[in-house]
């Protein structure tokens, strides 16, 4: 798989330059988290939202009601009060099913929630990537790696609410403030069963507000955050790899899917498994260092959230043993603690979830970046920028590759309409990237292109692009095959001598696959046949037919379009009497010449 280009996003996600300054990197996270609540989907938004807000100040009702419950239930163990002990099962089973309904409805509201999210953000995202052939020219440039993975997965993990996937944003932020309040409600708890407790200063005694039980709440909290924040550090950096990795490693094995027969052909199913074996060593390699990583902060939690469960038992039994509070007060105590402590500590316990949101963020950041990346355009491309009569016009173009090494020069090339010109030259000469050119695709360069926009104008390419779906879509296309009868595609296929599949037309395939090279160059024919374009460009799209098969193409072409406009690249000297005008490419220069008809 070639490597993404030198550009900065592609060495900071390697590890080889230092992220952008972090308040970049929030704002950015801030727009992108902001940008679907003030979208045309805004009243569903904000209505979803305001109801997991409900559901989650249900659940935090429902955790006052479990700690007040547990207190009461203790209580009347502690002093054998059985009459209570039914009515106290009743009451706990009501809790249960309250809870269960709130449950149930998190993930009915936080699922349709991020449906309708990443529903928004992938369109917006897909708009912006087809938008001005983005996507063609991350791909030319290689400035970032996998950005289709980046819409689907990362998008995915960007929006995911509800159980058990909720990780989002969103999720976090609205549990923060849910933590909040929570916090406040079992710190009032709390002061029941706490101390007072003051700080030596200067022989005065400064008493702290609240009590020991809160006091050695906060102090666990902060000394388990840092402690947590720093043992988890090298999570972030190395979940970004591990999606950079794994990416790699699918696009490596659908390459070898989309390329299965020529593989199979030429023997290279060594050379490929050892390529594959080589992305793999990359994910496993990494995945170790992850596994310390997330190891380390796997163990940091779990010693964290049980001591956490012993600390108020060390700080109330002596109490209880004193006779200054009861046995459901203990408890009640401990579960005050634990949520108070649990609310406090909410950045540890959702640490890796920010870890994973941090690495979505910055590839997203990255997506965003190389869409909205604008290389100076040095070829400037007009369309409807021709005169009454000239179709195509270039004057002082310089083809330049991305590196800036020149490749081709022509100095000034008028195609008149009805013209047909046929493009020469040895291979690698540039005559698929001046096609690119004079389409608007290579800007790479300077002068300009001016391309007429009067009639219909087709590009094809010597490897045509079969959309998934039947044949009849795939000579239809880009319009649709519904918009055409079935007798109109099948006298085609007659025409251009693929008879045989008139049958399979509506047989859902893999056509790019079944179709050999030179029938898919004639269903190129067909589907100029049924476009019937005025303006036609075609690069090589005979080159894998037989010399008849090749001379019926043009005579077909010519003759059921005898207007059109043709501009074609080949490298048959035979073809090249059925065009009137010729570009010669030799030596980074290009000459134009009559093509003299033979009688």
């Amino acid at each position: 798989m070639p490597q993404p280009a030198n550009v900065e996003e592609t060495r900071r996600e390697a590890g080889l330059q230092p992220n952008q300054p972090a308040r970049e990197r929030w704002a950015h996270a801030w727009r992108l988290s902001t940008r679907y609540f003030v979208s045309d989907d805004w009243k569903w938004a904000w209505f979803l939202v305001a109801c997991f807000c409900a559901i989650e100040a249900s659940s935090t009702y429902i955790f006052l009601l479990t700690n007040r419950w547990q207190r009461s239930f203790y209580d009347a163990i502690e002093q054998r009060q059985g009459g209570l002990f039914l009515s106290l099962v009743l009451t706990f089973a009501m809790i249960a099913a309250l809870e269960i309904g709130v449950i149930f409805f998190n993930n009915i509201v936080g699922m349709t929630l991020a449906v309708r999210w990443r529903k928004w953000l992938t369109e917006w995202y897909l708009g912006r990537w087809f938008a001005r052939d983005r996507f063609y020219e991350i791909e030319r440039l290689r400035l970032i790696d996998n950005p289709d993975q980046r819409i689907a997965e990362d998008l995915k993990e960007f929006t995911a609410m509800g159980m058990p996937y909720g990780t989002s944003p969103l999720v976090i932020v609205i549990g923060l403030v849910s933590s909040v309040i929570r916090a406040v409600l079992f710190a009032v708890i709390l002061t029941q069963t706490s101390s007072p407790i003051s700080i030596p200063f200067f022989g005065h005694e400064i008493p702290l507000p609240g009590g020991d039980m809160i006091w050695f709440a906060i102090l666990y909290v902060l000394f388990g955050t840092v402690v947590i924040t720093w043992i988890g550090k090298p999570f972030v950096r190395r979940r970004m790899r591990e999606q950079h990795y794994e990416a790699d490693f699918r696009s490596d094995m659908l390459h070898v899917r989309r390329n299965a027969e020529q593989i199979a052909f030429s023997g290279a199913q060594r050379i490929e498994q050892d390529g594959l074996r080589v992305a793999f060593e990359n994910i496993r390699r990494n995945w170790y260092q992850l596994m310390l990583a997330s190891a380390g902060l796997s163990a940091g939690q779990s010693i964290y959230q049980r001591v956490m469960g012993m600390v108020p038992l060390f700080l109330t039994v002596p109490k209880y043993f004193a006779g200054k509070i009861t046995f459901g007060q203990v408890q009640g105590a401990r579960d005050a603690f634990e949520q108070f402590s649990a609310s406090l500590s909410y950045a540890v316990n959702v640490y890796p979830s920010i870890a994973r949101q941090v690495a979505n963020v910055n590839r997203l950041k990255a997506l965003d970046d190389a869409i909205d990346h604008e290389r100076p355009r040095g070829i400037a491309f007009t369309p409807g920028g021709t005169p009454d009569g000239v179709a195509i016009s270039a004057s002082n173009l310089e083809l330049r590759r991305p590196n800036g090494a020149l490749l081709l020069s022509v100095d000034q090339w008028t195609i008149r309409e009805g013209e047909r010109w046929v493009i020469e030259g040895p291979s690698g000469a540039g005559k698929t990237t001046l096609l690119r050119a004079i389409a608007g695709l290579w800007p790479d360069g300077a002068g300009a292109v001016a391309m007429t926009q009067r009639g219909s104008a087709m590009l094809v390419p010597q490897r045509l692009y079969l959309p998934l779906g039947t044949l009849k879509n795939a000579i239809c296309f880009p319009d649709r095959a519904e918009d055409h009868d079935d007798a109109v595609i099948a006298a085609l296929l007659d025409q251009v001598r693929l008879s045989t599949h008139i049958d399979a037309m509506h047989e859902l395939r893999m056509w790019q696959d079944e179709l050999s090279p030179g029938e898919q160059q004639r269903v190129a024919l067909a589907r100029i046949l049924l476009q019937r374009p005025t303006l036609l460009v075609v690069d090589e799209a005979t080159s894998a037919l037989d010399a008849d098969n090749a001379a019926n193409f043009y005579q077909a072409v010519i003759g059921e379009l005898p207007g059109a406009t043709i501009v074609s690249v080949v490298h048959d000297e035979k073809l090249a009497s059925y065009h009137t005008h010729r570009l010669r490419l030799d030596h980074g220069h290009a000459t134009c010449a009559k093509i003299e008809m033979k009688a």
